[in-house]
């Protein structure tokens, strides 16, 4: 599984890692039941620590998109049903703050960023 990592980001690895697996579970890149990679073979494939994938596979797992089988793996989970419009605000609204303060930070306008908001979408709709 080939994952990008940007050591100079500021973002830790193993939150990179949850990232970019999440983003393939959006767009159906990785179906559930799928089994992910080896926690020592994704470890040497990014030469990084095996505990940092497994901070990573434990986020996942915690967040719902991941299960552990012992003895078999780590797989993608079923699809988790739909959260409500209050329940989905609530968990988005953080992270859209995140995000905001973010691209403040680099300067960027509103208008770019809703821009490049509804251009991710477009993509993330588009691979799904």
């Amino acid at each position: 599984m080939y994952l990008q990592l940007d050591h100079h980001s500021g973002e830790p690895i193993y939150r990179q890692i949850v990232e970019q697996i999440k983003y393939r579970i959006a767009c159906g890149q990785l179906g559930a039941q799928e089994q992910l990679p080896s926690i020592r073979a994704l470890a040497g494939e990014l030469k990084i620590n095996p505990r940092t994938v497994v901070k990573a596979y434990e986020s996942l797992v915690h967040a719902g998109l991941a299960v552990m089988q012992h003895g078999r793996g780590v797989f993608v989970a079923e699809a988790t049903p739909r959260l409500s419009a209050a329940q989905r605000r609530r968990e988005l609204r953080p992270l859209v703050r995140r995000m905001l303060a973010e691209a403040s930070r680099l300067g960027a306008e509103p208008d770019e960023i809703i821009a490049m908001v509804r251009a991710e979408a477009a993509h993330l709709e588009a691979e799904s």
